[in-house]
């Protein structure tokens, strides 16, 4: 009688941690999928939708005033037309706590503070020495010198003058321009200018070779390299001017050669050095730094487990081809193109360069 007694309290106690598990498996009930903040995903147009949703249906429930009503978050609104005209007690701080929307272009003041959202719809021009929450619009943003965003932005294209801190994610329908010492930290478009807008277009993966061949004209063939990967158990210095057809695995430190073309990824687990106009045909990735000096073009994602420095006039990814460029230390040179994003969780800033060249 005990032993059946303890063998069926046994395994009573050893059954019940799965009772949930059947339980769920008979009856399901728990099927409906978890609630994702859009905001902390860095979807940004996922949260721009949900901004713009709201301003659309705020006029339309300004009768009510439950605060469980999602509208409710952007009160107290301000509609402006053209030039915003702060109150005499926002002039006297320097601050404006009312949410800003219009339905044509916006100018703002300079050397204000805006502690909520900002809404325009045709356009955004900031003022100098602003700090802003959220900027959303349908056309084009312009964030004026030594501004700061704190949480993100979207519109249509964007451009961001010297010297303006972005501290949340920003991203653009078609296009992007970070000028000369901005700092960021994600942004994401179509085409990601760095530098001023005058600069010239840097060479893409079709361009020709310049004068004199500077481009890879020497074909490796390496024993070791098998079914397109070529496996290097040592630290490697690959040639100037020369092409290897293939995946490029090392384990150690690399360095590619002025004028080197990789038809494939490379990938290290060490640091990476790229010579002047280098070029990957795929992915780049180093568990170490990467370093890349000027005019080097990369179609596939570059990513960096400490930091990456991108020369001047380089073009990571293509129009056709959106990529990554990804490090917690990101420094990119004036006249460096990205299509796609660029992430820098810790440090993103725009370095100036004498050397660019101007069309």
């Amino acid at each position: 009688m005990w032993p059946l007694l303890l063998g069926t309290l046994t395994m009573l106690v050893f059954a019940l941690p799965l009772l949930p598990a059947v339980l769920e498996w008979r009856r399901r009930r728990d099927i409906r999928p978890l609630a994702i903040d859009g905001e902390h995903t860095l979807d940004v147009a996922a949260v721009a939708a949900v901004f713009r949703a709201m301003v659309e249906r705020q006029d339309e429930t300004s009768g009510l005033h439950g605060l469980a009503h999602p509208v409710s978050a952007l009160r107290p609104v301000v509609h402006v037309t053209g030039t915003f005209m702060p109150t005499a007690a926002e002039a006297f701080i320097g601050v404006c706590a009312r949410t800003i929307v219009t339905s044509g272009s916006l100018v703002l003041p300079d050397n204000y503070t805006f502690s909520r959202d900002i809404y325009g719809r045709r356009g955004i021009s900031t003022g100098r020495l602003n700090r802003m929450q959220v900027l959303l619009s349908e056309g084009e943003i312009l964030m004026r010198g030594a501004s700061e965003l704190q949480r993100w932005a979207h519109a249509r294209s964007i451009h961001v003058e010297p010297q303006c801190r972005l501290l949340g994610p920003v991203s653009a329908l078609y296009s992007i321009r970070l000028e000369d010492e901005c700092e960021f930290t994600s942004v994401s478009a179509a085409v990601i200018g760095f530098g001023p807008r005058h600069l010239a277009a840097p060479p893409g993966m079709d361009a020709t070779a310049p004068a004199g061949g500077d481009w890879a004209h020497a074909v490796m063939a390496p024993d070791e390299a098998a079914d397109g990967r070529w496996l290097v158990t040592r630290d490697l210095t690959f040639p100037a001017n020369t092409l290897y057809r293939g995946d490029l695995v090392v384990h150690g430190d690399l360095w590619l050669g002025t004028g080197a073309r990789i038809i494939g990824s490379v990938k290290a687990s060490g640091s990476i050095w790229l010579g002047a106009r280098v070029r990957i045909d795929g992915a780049l990735i180093a568990a170490g730094t990467i370093s890349v000096a000027r005019e080097c073009v990369i179609a596939g994602p570059v990513a960096a487990e400490r930091e990456i420095d991108v020369g001047a006039r380089c073009t990571i990814g293509a129009a056709d081809k959106r990529t990554t460029l990804v490090a917690p230390v990101l420094h990119v040179c004036a006249g460096t193109v990205v299509h796609g994003a660029a992430c820098a969780p810790e440090e993103g800033r725009v370095v100036s360069d004498g050397l660019v060249a101007s069309p």
